[in-house]
């Protein structure tokens, strides 16, 4: 079974993200996707973020009845701060180990990723999948980290949709 695992903080959550989901959901090699909200983003200032709570209720009425393949957990709800993808990541693995877990991100993020904490286990551990954001160069930045040693595989979601929105400009009222 392969999951797709789409992280985030969901601050707010909005159409480009059930949008994504929706996409990746499609995919007739993906079994499943989960959307997994963060409490708090080790990235983030947490005087930023709504909520937790009232964000995972959020998220879950946003997602609820998109496809039957897209579900969201609370498992980093449940785990110890901080929070690390990869910790998340072998939490999964570990309670459902028969299954192919993909790491779906941002062309936004893919630059950073190996600077994530232990994001060359990610790159090396894990199958990561990027969707295009605007004014990023997501291809570009593909090809520089698929160089790097011992990456498992990444893929540009080309034809996923380009969605001009995010979250922080919704914030900021723009």
């Amino acid at each position: 079974m392969r999951k797709v695992l789409y992280f985030g903080s969901f601050n707010p959550v909005h159409f480009g993200h059930t949008g994504i989901a929706r996409y990746a959901a499609s995919l007739p090699e993906v079994d499943s996707v989960v959307i997994i909200p963060s409490p708090h983003n080790p990235f983030k200032d947490i005087s930023t973020l709504a909520d937790p709570e009232v964000r995972l209720a959020q998220v879950r009425r946003a997602f609820d009845g998109i496809s039957p393949k897209i579900s969201v957990s609370d498992i980093e709800y449940r785990l110890p701060e901080p929070l690390y993808t990869i910790r998340t990541l072998e939490n999964i693995r570990q309670a459902d180990p028969a299954s192919e877990l993909v790491l779906l991100i941002g062309a936004d993020n893919l630059p950073s990723l190996p600077k994530w904490h232990r994001g060359m286990d990610i790159l090396q551990g894990y199958e990561v999948w990027v969707y295009p954001r605007p004014g990023y160069d997501g291809e570009s930045a593909l090809r520089d980290i698929s160089a790097l040693p011992g990456v498992r595989g990444i893929r540009f979601l080309a034809d996923a949709p380009m969605l001009d929105i995010s979250s922080t400009r919704i914030r900021n009222g723009h």
